[in-house]
Protein backbone atom coordinates (compact mmCIF):
# COMPACT_ATOMS: atom_id res chain seq x y z
CA UNK A 1 0.00 0.00 0.00
CA UNK A 2 1.02 3.03 -1.05
CA UNK A 3 2.02 6.45 1.54
CA UNK A 4 -0.97 8.38 0.11
CA UNK A 5 -3.38 5.10 0.34
CA UNK A 6 -2.10 4.94 3.88
CA UNK A 7 -3.06 8.38 4.45
CA UNK A 8 -6.36 7.84 2.86
CA UNK A 9 -7.33 5.04 5.10
CA UNK A 10 -5.93 7.03 8.16
CA UNK A 11 -8.50 9.96 7.37
CA UNK A 12 -11.79 7.79 6.76
CA UNK A 13 -10.78 5.67 9.83
CA UNK A 14 -10.88 9.05 11.85
CA UNK A 15 -13.71 9.90 10.24
CA UNK A 16 -15.82 7.42 10.93
CA UNK A 17 -14.32 7.02 14.59
CA UNK A 18 -15.24 10.39 15.41
CA UNK A 19 -18.89 9.74 13.27
CA UNK A 20 -18.86 6.72 15.67
CA UNK A 21 -18.12 8.81 18.58
CA UNK A 22 -20.84 11.59 18.63
CA UNK A 23 -23.98 9.17 17.61
CA UNK A 24 -24.44 7.79 21.02
CA UNK A 25 -24.05 11.07 22.65
CA UNK A 26 -26.95 12.12 19.90
CA UNK A 27 -29.36 9.41 20.71
CA UNK A 28 -30.05 9.78 24.27
CA UNK A 29 -30.06 6.30 25.08
CA UNK A 30 -32.66 5.62 22.50
CA UNK A 31 -34.88 7.34 23.56
CA UNK A 32 -37.11 10.39 22.34
CA UNK A 33 -38.21 13.34 24.67
CA UNK A 34 -41.58 14.72 23.81
CA UNK A 35 -39.72 17.70 22.65
CA UNK A 36 -38.13 15.74 20.19
CA UNK A 37 -40.80 13.85 18.85
CA UNK A 38 -43.05 17.36 17.98
CA UNK A 39 -39.69 18.46 16.58
CA UNK A 40 -39.58 15.88 14.14
CA UNK A 41 -43.27 16.06 13.31
CA UNK A 42 -42.64 19.66 11.93
CA UNK A 43 -39.47 18.74 10.41
CA UNK A 44 -40.47 17.02 6.76
CA UNK A 45 -38.18 14.94 4.76
CA UNK A 46 -35.86 15.91 3.36
CA UNK A 47 -35.17 18.71 5.46
CA UNK A 48 -32.57 19.54 8.36
CA UNK A 49 -34.41 21.83 10.68
CA UNK A 50 -32.80 23.89 13.37
CA UNK A 51 -34.84 24.74 16.68
CA UNK A 52 -33.91 27.84 19.29
CA UNK A 53 -36.38 26.18 22.56
CA UNK A 54 -39.64 24.86 20.38
CA UNK A 55 -39.63 27.87 17.35
CA UNK A 56 -38.49 26.72 14.48
CA UNK A 57 -35.37 28.75 12.97
CA UNK A 58 -34.73 27.18 9.32
CA UNK A 59 -34.53 24.42 7.57
CA UNK A 60 -32.31 23.40 5.09
CA UNK A 61 -32.32 20.50 1.90
CA UNK A 62 -29.43 20.97 -0.75
CA UNK A 63 -26.36 19.04 -0.45
CA UNK A 64 -23.48 21.23 -0.49
CA UNK A 65 -19.84 21.09 -1.29
CA UNK A 66 -19.02 23.44 1.58
CA UNK A 67 -20.93 24.84 4.94
CA UNK A 68 -23.91 27.35 4.33
CA UNK A 69 -24.24 30.00 6.80
CA UNK A 70 -26.78 30.07 9.80
CA UNK A 71 -28.86 33.17 9.71
CA UNK A 72 -32.21 33.44 11.98
CA UNK A 73 -30.84 29.70 13.19
CA UNK A 74 -27.56 30.47 14.44
CA UNK A 75 -26.85 29.26 18.36
CA UNK A 76 -30.05 27.02 17.54
CA UNK A 77 -30.33 24.51 20.65
CA UNK A 78 -31.47 21.64 18.78
CA UNK A 79 -31.16 19.84 15.35
CA UNK A 80 -33.47 17.49 13.37
CA UNK A 81 -31.96 15.31 10.75
CA UNK A 82 -34.91 13.94 8.34
CA UNK A 83 -32.86 12.63 6.09
CA UNK A 84 -32.37 8.80 5.58
CA UNK A 85 -28.94 8.67 3.66
CA UNK A 86 -27.21 12.23 4.31
CA UNK A 87 -25.03 13.48 7.55
CA UNK A 88 -24.65 16.29 8.15
CA UNK A 89 -21.80 18.28 9.06
CA UNK A 90 -22.27 21.38 11.94
CA UNK A 91 -20.16 24.06 11.98
CA UNK A 92 -19.32 25.29 15.81
CA UNK A 93 -17.66 28.93 16.13
CA UNK A 94 -15.24 26.72 18.80
CA UNK A 95 -13.83 22.88 18.17
CA UNK A 96 -14.35 20.71 15.53
CA UNK A 97 -17.66 20.36 13.39
CA UNK A 98 -20.35 18.14 14.65
CA UNK A 99 -21.35 15.13 12.76
CA UNK A 100 -25.11 13.87 12.75
CA UNK A 101 -26.01 11.00 11.47
CA UNK A 102 -29.71 10.47 9.25
CA UNK A 103 -32.63 10.31 11.25
CA UNK A 104 -31.12 11.69 14.30
CA UNK A 105 -32.19 14.87 17.00
CA UNK A 106 -29.65 16.29 18.85
CA UNK A 107 -29.67 18.97 21.60
CA UNK A 108 -26.88 21.26 20.66
CA UNK A 109 -26.57 23.35 23.99
CA UNK A 110 -23.41 20.90 25.24
CA UNK A 111 -22.16 21.59 21.61
CA UNK A 112 -21.41 25.36 22.16
CA UNK A 113 -22.85 27.74 19.38
CA UNK A 114 -23.29 26.26 15.50
CA UNK A 115 -22.87 28.53 12.72
CA UNK A 116 -22.87 26.90 9.23
CA UNK A 117 -24.16 23.57 8.30
CA UNK A 118 -23.30 20.95 5.22
CA UNK A 119 -25.57 18.04 4.10
CA UNK A 120 -23.15 15.75 2.44
CA UNK A 121 -24.02 12.98 0.01
CA UNK A 122 -23.29 10.31 1.96
CA UNK A 123 -24.40 8.12 5.21
CA UNK A 124 -21.39 8.75 7.37
CA UNK A 125 -19.06 11.80 8.34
Amino acid sequence: MSARQHALLAVASAAVALGLALAPTASAAGQQQTGEVSAQASCNWPYVCFYKGSTKTGQFKDVTSGYQDLRTSRGATKVVNTRNDDAVLLRRSSGGPLCILPNYTVDLRQWGTVTGIRILNTSTC
